[in-house]
């Protein structure tokens, strides 16, 4: 009997140690900054080739579109310019090139081929732009880019090309 006590008191001091311990616990904190910084993008995710097809000098003018696709940051304003191609446009006429004959041609903002979409966006200079819609496929802009080759053009029959640059400022 004595053993069956002892055993009683030792687990009952046990307990009273345990609750005492239990008793004295708590609890702390802290807090921590989260942040993080939106960054103006925009993307360029495709441009379309600009293709005329045939051009006859006999006939008229021949106009062609392409279109240039952008995703910009939601609420992030941004212009599009054009450069005046690889083969030594200018705003008053860019330039397809075979060899060394060249054809004149040019890229308008607008469908009624009054605007010529500039290389540089400004004051008094016709590019296009807008604002920023987000990421995402159904978010992107579109924007047309107008062509024509004037009529008459005395060249010789060959395949002519040149090479615009898109550059999209935000």
């Amino acid at each position: 009997m004595f053993k069956l006590i002892h055993t009683l008191a030792i687990t009952s001091a046990a307990a009273l140690a345990l609750a005492s311990v239990q008793a004295q616990a708590g609890t702390t904190g802290t807090s921590f900054a989260v942040t993080a910084t939106v960054v103006n993008s925009c993307v360029v995710n495709s441009a379309s080739a600009m293709a005329f097809g045939n051009y006859d000098v006999n006939l008229g003018a021949v106009t062609s579109t392409s279109a240039i696709n952008i995703n910009c940051t939601k609420s992030d304003t941004y212009t599009i310019a054009l450069n005046y191609g690889a083969n030594g446009g200018s705003a008053a006429n860019r330039i397809m090139a075979n060899g060394t004959n060249l054809l004149d041609y040019n890229l308008f903002v607008d469908s009624g081929y009054a605007n010529v979409w500039n290389s540089t966006c400004g004051s008094g200079m016709n590019c296009d732009g807008g604002t920023g819609a987000g990421p995402g496929v159904g978010n992107a802009q579109s924007y047309t880019v107008y062509g024509k080759i004037p009529a008459g053009q005395n060249v010789p029959a060959g395949s002519y090309s040149d090479t615009i640059t898109v550059t999209v400022t935000f």
